[in-house]
């Protein structure tokens, strides 16, 4: 099998395009495409659960959540109903919910697909000085949050980047990058063009300074030919 290292940068460009092809709302889309890339980092196979596309839960419910308390459970428990999404598309609105109680607080996550990708919310819990585990089975999670803040890793690099990545998944993969299968990444690059409209003379004027004629011709670059005067003479 042939690999390739991924940048977070082009990793989210063709993640975001995919979520919006796929109709995700476009309120969702930033969101759900930074924990997709925080999965990824994380060693989780978020990618590959991405190219089976959402379902239509997904594109019927943006990540909404049904929440009732659960009133014979010692402590706070709360209980979040996915309705069967995605968990990368829950997992922006699991992550609040969880933040949102002072801890220690568990949200029992039902219903919902992939939820091994979750974990990855236990990184980005840190950066909220929260600690966050999360269990997976059947279908659900339980997340637990306690006081105190993630360990901090050992390797200088990544701490120094922590400000600003939020994570030390998310500090590795700006400097090491993401390695996944070639093939598998070629499949979601093809896959997200489908969110690029078509060329048209229309597309092609707003490429910049390029003079395109109404039949879409690229003219003649004529700047050449012109003699700018400095400022204040004529």
């Amino acid at each position: 099998m042939t690999t390739i290292t991924l940048s977070i940068r082009e990793t989210r460009l063709v993640v975001e395009r995919l979520l919006q092809a796929d109709g995700l709302a476009p309120g969702a889309v930033p969101a759900v495409r930074d924990f997709v890339i925080l999965a990824q980092a994380a060693g989780l196979p978020a990618l590959e659960v991405l190219e089976s596309g959402l379902s239509e839960r997904d594109r019927e419910l943006h990540g909404a959540l049904r929440t009732v308390r659960d009133p014979a459970a010692k402590g706070t428990v709360l209980v979040a109903y996915c309705a069967g999404q995605s968990s990368y598309v829950v997992a922006p609105g699991l992550l609040d919910l969880a933040l949102a109680t002072p801890a220690p607080v568990t949200v029992r996550a039902r219903d919902v697909e992939a939820p091994e990708l979750l974990a990855a919310m236990e990184p980005q819990a840190g950066a909220h000085g929260v600690r966050l585990t999360v269990t997976c089975g059947g279908g659900s999670a339980t997340i637990t949050t306690e006081r105190g803040s993630a360990p901090r890793p050992d390797d200088e690099r990544l701490r120094r980047l922590l400000p600003v990545t939020g994570s030390a998944p998310m500090a590795r993969a700006v400097i090491e990058g993401m390695t996944v299968p070639s093939e598998l990444w070629w499949r979601l690059f093809r896959s997200s063009a489908r969110a690029l409209s078509e060329e048209s003379v229309t597309s092609l004027k707003h490429a910049g300074a390029t003079p395109v004629s109404d039949t879409g011709d690229i003219e003649p670059d004529l700047t050449d030919d012109i003699d700018f005067a400095e400022p204040g003479r004529t």
